[in-house]
């Protein structure tokens, strides 16, 4: 299976910094494909690039960085996006693929029929 993120918008703040991304993650195996949108909320890091300068890699790889969030209480858990997308789009394949093997073609459908 291969996957393709793709950033889609950017929303940035006042002093030049992105501030939240819009994304979505492609997967394709054979005649199936599926996708899934996510948004990533960033905090200014120890890196800076200029507007300008960035692409979309460098981009997605932030999105991509362990993502520490509270849940309850202080209790947090650690989000990878990357992997969560592509565990998504994994599944809804899987589903294509299961529903396909479970309602087949009809036997007369395929049957040629002579000249």
């Amino acid at each position: 299976m291969q996957f393709k993120w793709t950033v889609n918008k950017l929303t940035v703040a006042q002093d030049n910094l992105i501030v939240r991304v819009e994304l979505t993650v492609t997967g394709t195996d054979a005649d199936n494909s599926a996708s899934a949108a996510y948004i990533r909320e960033l905090v200014r890091g120890d890196s800076f690039v200029s507007y300008e300068q960035l692409t979309e890699q460098q981009v997605l790889d932030w999105c991509f960085e362990p993502e520490t969030i509270t849940i309850y209480e202080g209790t947090t858990i650690t989000r990878l996006i990357k992997d969560e997308g592509e565990a998504q789009v994994a599944c809804q394949i899987a589903r294509q693929l299961a529903q396909k093997e479970s309602e087949p073609a009809l036997p007369w459908a395929e049957v040629a029929q002579p000249e």
